[in-house]
């Protein structure tokens, strides 16, 4: 966390950082006098990656059949240049819910591919029909887990496409984008209202505990209806509570299985089932420490629970006997203490 007065590093500040990038890259594109805002919406460039005559080049004056691996380079680069701070922008849009590395490498290697697949076509038809047919052999299984992450992807392919052809409309569209993107984070538009969040959590928890006596139905129902939505820094957060009370129950699990008992408490009665929940109520109060070790039988044929217990320091043997006698419906005659 930044101390106060202390300044935050511009690239640390992933919004400031991508104002200042783009006001850097058009200030130098516009001193080389790469791209030329009075060409936007011409199809010049169409007309030369086509092989069709042309009045101007994409970014020289260099005619159609100029140096391929020229338009490559530069067709590349500016693939590159434009999809770079789409890349951060949905780095820093996506820090809540989390995002996947291979996401946001996949922003920015894919139109520096397309562009330069581009240029490979632009001459020959039956290379572009040969690379139709190789994409659609690769069968690709990744699957996006947020429309959005589809919505990023489908940008930083037209922004390959439009290196390629007219880097002004690539510099438009990852501008634009990217603004749009903001803009819905920074307002959070579309979200729930807080009443309807609530009553759908509560829903999501009680779907949950209904299947809590499943171990491992519950660990994948939770981590499906409640974890899924938590930012990393709660997921940390909840890990640490989740190992603090498994070692809490863990050491108090080893006191009582270890713990030697001061005396053995007999109950004989008719219904364990009935007799234990009552005088039970009352062991707080009689004993510092206690555990139930089991029903048998007796010689007279009647039932008797028994109980490992430790006597509270100013109660006597006498005590705990008139106090369990004395329960209302535990139908406790005697009480043994051994």
């Amino acid at each position: 966390m930044n101390q106060p007065g202390k300044s935050i590093p511009v690239w640390d500040n992933i919004l400031l950082r991508t104002v200042l990038y783009y006001l850097v890259l058009g200030g130098v594109v516009y001193s080389l006098g790469g791209v030329h805002v009075g060409g936007f919406g011409s199809t010049d460039g169409l007309e030369v990656l086509t092989g069709a005559p042309s009045k101007k080049d994409l970014l020289t004056t260099v005619g159609a059949k100029g140096p391929a691996a020229m338009y490559t380079l530069v067709a590349m680069a500016s693939a590159f240049l434009f999809s770079l701070p789409v890349a951060w922008i949905y780095v820093l849009t996506r820090q809540k819910k989390g995002y996947s590395q291979s996401v946001v490498q996949a922003l920015i290697v894919l139109p520096v591919v397309i562009a330069g697949v581009v240029i490979l076509v632009k001459y020959s038809l039956i290379l572009a029909f040969a690379l139709g047919g190789i994409v659609a052999a690769v069968r690709f299984r990744t699957t996006l887990d947020d429309t959005k992450d589809a919505a990023a992807i489908f940008c930083v392919t037209g922004i390959g496409l439009a290196s390629a052809v007219e880097p002004d409309v690539a510099a438009v569209l990852s501008v634009g984008f990217n603004m749009l993107v903001v803009g819905l984070w920074a307002t959070e538009f579309g979200r729930s209202p807080a009443s309807l969040e609530g009553k759908r959590a509560q829903r999501q928890l009680e779907r949950a505990l209904t299947i809590a006596s499943r171990t491992g139905t519950f660990v994948a129902k939770m981590d499906d209806e409640v974890l899924k939505s938590l930012a990393p820094e709660q997921l940390e957060a909840l890990a640490d509570r989740a190992w603090k009370r498994k070692k809490k129950i863990a050491s108090e699990s080893a006191d009582t299985l270890h713990h030697e008992y001061t005396y053995l408490l007999r109950v004989p009665c008719t219904d364990p089932d009935v007799t234990r929940p009552l005088i039970e109520r009352e062991f707080d109060s009689l004993f510092s420490k206690w555990k139930f070790m089991g029903a048998d039988r007796s010689e007279e044929g009647c039932r008797v629970v028994e109980y490992g217990v430790d006597l509270a320091e100013t109660v006597t043997k006498g005590v705990v006997c008139d106090v369990l006698r004395s329960v209302t419906g535990a139908g406790v005659t005697r009480v043994e203490l051994r």
